[in-house]
Order: structure tokens, then C-alpha cells, then sequence
């Protein structure tokens, strides 16, 4: 069934007033571009990575839902497709980040080609018209799995036929590997790239995790949101959220993982090439930031997740989804800022106006794709909660 009539005007107010906010901060935070063009794009980058994880982790659940199926993902299903379906809005939003790369990235400057070893030495890779040419072909790759499952995911709703749903899980895995390979080379690109003397192994994969975390984060708070009225009320099982709940706990441990083995490896080394990108961001203020992060990223919803009595409570799951969120984008600010704003923690208005104005855009064209079909998918062969329950088992 579509949105019913007392459902649509909850997506369609959360719709409007995202779009309202989204644009008058974005048309603020302009302002910002006008007086100081080097913050602004600071801000930009800085927000940009974070609505585009959203994107990036709806196609990389999308992908692995399909490949090793569960009924965790029957309940977010349309969520997580109306991410994917915001590939176009994060393929305009990237046109500014690459407008400004000459200002956010200072291996594009002749200085640093000059009197920096690994600027001069990885030019032939580090240079701004293969930059911008990988990340066209990084959008590439996303449009031509994304639209192509999802048209055979849409075909196999209105059919239901088996063979088709065996053609899904097959392309999905090839998918999946092209996600986590371009992703990895997007994160080096866009984030790693920024301090051209530093790099890690791992450090691209660490953030793959951390986007896929804020996504299950985000959908969790909206399914629970929407939980109460129909077709959610009667299809929902308690399961349902402790399925979500074990898994964002095992992203939690994944991430926390990744990056205690980074830091691990980079401290013990005490490279001068590596060792200081961790203390820039140890260091004048921003190291407060990282305590704030271990403390509340990691230890406190890690207890928190190993508690059924958490996971099987929506509303205590989505308030610890909405924290999680909130967590990533200190985090996020974390990882980004410090690059930049080497005196000491440095926080500007632009950092919340962009964030806010890209972040309500983001929303409200979310919103729009999830209006557009029915809020459950009709028949999924994954769902057996929902028949079992039916069938009184």
C-alpha cells in the first residue's frame, strides 16, 4: 500500500520543512563563500562527506542486503533504496568540492609539489584533472549497479519471479566488491588526500565502515519514527529491531577496530611521515574532541548495544541511533577540520550552516524518493517474521 492519508502528512511536513531549512542555511552559509571563500569550502568539504555517507551507505547495504539476504533489511528495503535513488543531488553537490580544489588541497599548489617529497613523488597520480576524472568515473560506477539492480528489484516487486530474484543476488556481489574498491579510492581522493605526506592502509576502509554505521543510525531513527502508524505498525516485530540493533553494533565493533589497529600501528611507529596526522588532532584543543569520540563512539554504545533489553525497545533504539549520529559528525569533524586548522580546534558558522543547508536538502529529497512507492515491498521472499507470526509460529 502507498503512504495512506494519515501517513503522507508526516513525510510531507518532514519534506517541506527540511527543503525550507536546507535552502536558507545553504543561501546563508553562501555569504560565507563571498567573505571567506577558504572557510567556506572548508565547511563544504566537511559536510558534503557527511551527506554523502548517507548515500554511499544506503548503496553499500543496499548491495549487501542483496548478496546475504535476512529480514533486517525488509523493513528498511524502501529507506535504503530512496538513498540510493539521491545519487544525482550528491553528484551536483561534489561540483563545489571540485571548483575548490585548488583551496583544499594544497598538493595542487607548486610549493608543496616542490618541497614535499610525496607530493612530488605521487604527482602522476595526485593532479587535478585525474582527480576529477576518478570521481566521475567513481559516479559512474554507482549509477550503473545502483539503476540497474534497482530496475530489477522494482521488476521483481510487480513479478515475483524467482529466477529474476536469483539474477539480483548475482549481481549484487560483483557490485559490492566494485562499492568497497571505489569507495576506497574516493576516501583517498577526497579525505587522505588533504595531508599528502600522510597515508594508511586502512584508514579508507575505516571510513567506508563509519558511513555504512551512520546510515543503518539514520534508518533505525526513522523506522522507529514512522513505527506507529501503517503499514509499519502491523508488519514490525520486535525481531525486526534487535536484527538492526546486533548490526550496528557489529559496524560499532568493526569501525572501533579499524581504527584502535590504526592508531595502533601508526603511534608504535612513530613515523615522521605518518605520526602527525594523529598529532594534529591529539593537540590545541582537538584532542578533547578524540577522548569525547572514544568515550561515546565506541565504549558507551558498545555496553549500550550488548543489551537486548536496548535493542528490543524501539525508543531507546532510536535514541541511541540519533546519538550515534550526532557522534559521527563530531567525528567527522574530527578527522576533517585539523587538516585546515592546524593553531588548535577551530569552529566556524559556517561549519553549521552548510551542514545544516546540505543536510535539509539531502532530507527532503530522501523524503521525496520514499513518496513515490509503497513504504513495504509486497512479497519479499526474505520476509519470514512477518509470515511466520501470520502462521503462528
Amino acid at each position: 500500500m502507498t503512504p495512506n492519508e494519515t501517513f503522507r502528512p508526516q513525510l510531507d511536513k518532514i519534506q517541506r520543512n527540511a527543503l525550507i531549512i536546507g535552502v536558507i542555511a545553504l543561501a546563508i552559509s553562501l555569504l560565507g563563500l563571498v567573505r571567506d571563500s577558504t572557510h567556506f569550502f572548508q565547511s563544504y568539504l566537511f559536510a558534503y562527506l557527511f551527506v554523502s555517507g548517507l548515500f554511499l551507505g544506503s548503496l553499500g547495504i543496499f548491495f549487501l542486503h542483496n548478496v546475504v539476504g535476512g529480514n533486517w533489511g525488509v523493513a528498511i528495503r524502501r529507506f535504503i533504496e530512496s538513498g540510493v535513488q539521491t545519487l544525482p543531488l550528491i553528484a551536483v553537490l561534489v561540483i563545489p568540492v571540485l571548483l575548490g580544489i585548488k583551496t583544499l588541497y594544497s598538493w595542487t599548489t607548486p610549493e608543496v609539489q616542490a618541497h614535499e617529497f610525496p607530493a612530488a613523488h605521487r604527482a602522476a597520480y595526485m593532479n587535478v584533472p585525474l582527480f576529477i576524472a576518478r570521481t566521475v568515473i567513481y559516479f559512474l560506477i554507482w549509477l550503473f549497479f545502483s539503476t540497474r539492480i534497482l530496475k530489477m528489484a522494482n521488476e521483481h516487486d510487480r513479478t515475483g519471479d524467482p529466477v529474476l530474484f536469483k539474477k539480483i543476488k548475482g549481481a549484487s556481489a560483483p557490485a559490492l566488491l566494485l562499492f568497497v574498491v571505489s569507495t576506497t579510492y574516493a576516501f583517498i581522493d577526497w579525505i587522505m588526500s588533504l595531508e599528502p605526506s600522510w597515508y594508511s592502509t586502512i584508514y579508507p576502509w575505516m571510513f567506508t565502515v563509519a558511513q555504512v554505521l551512520l546510515t543503518f543510525a539514520f534508518m533505525i531513527a526513522l523506522l522507529v519514527l514512522l513505527s506507529d502508524r501503517e503499514p509499519f505498525r502491523s508488519f514490525l516485530k520486535q525481531q525486526h529491531f534487535h536484527d538492526l540493533g546486533n548490526l550496528m553494533l557489529a559496524f560499532t565493533m568493526l569501525w572501533a577496530y579499524m581504527s584502535f589497529a590504526q592508531l595502533l600501528i601508526i603511534w608504535s611507529e612513530n613515523l615522521p611521515d605518518e605520526i602527525p596526522w594523529y598529532v594534529r588532532r591529539f593537540s590545541g584543543g582537538w584532542g578533547y574532541l578524540a577522548w569525547f569520540i572514544s568515550i561515546f563512539h565506541f565504549c558507551v554504545p558498545f555496553f549500550l548495544l550488548l543489551m537486548r533489553f536496548i535493542k528490543k525497545n524501539p525508543q531507546r533504539l532510536r535514541m541511541l541511533a540519533i546519538w550515534m549520529i550526532i557522534v559521527r559528525i563530531v567525528e567527522l569533524f574530527w578527522i576533517v577540520e585539523p587538516a585546515f586548522r592546524q593553531r588548535g580546534l577551530e569552529v566556524y558558522w559556517t561549519d553549521f550552516a552548510v551542514l545544516i543547508g546540505l543536510g535539509g536538502i539531502w532530507v527532503a529529497y530522501f523524503i521525496y524518493n520514499l513518496k513515490s512507492r509503497p513504504m513495504l515491498v509486497p512479497n519479499d521472499p526474505r520476509n519470514t517474521y512477518t509470515r511466520a507470526h501470520a502462521h503462528g509460529h
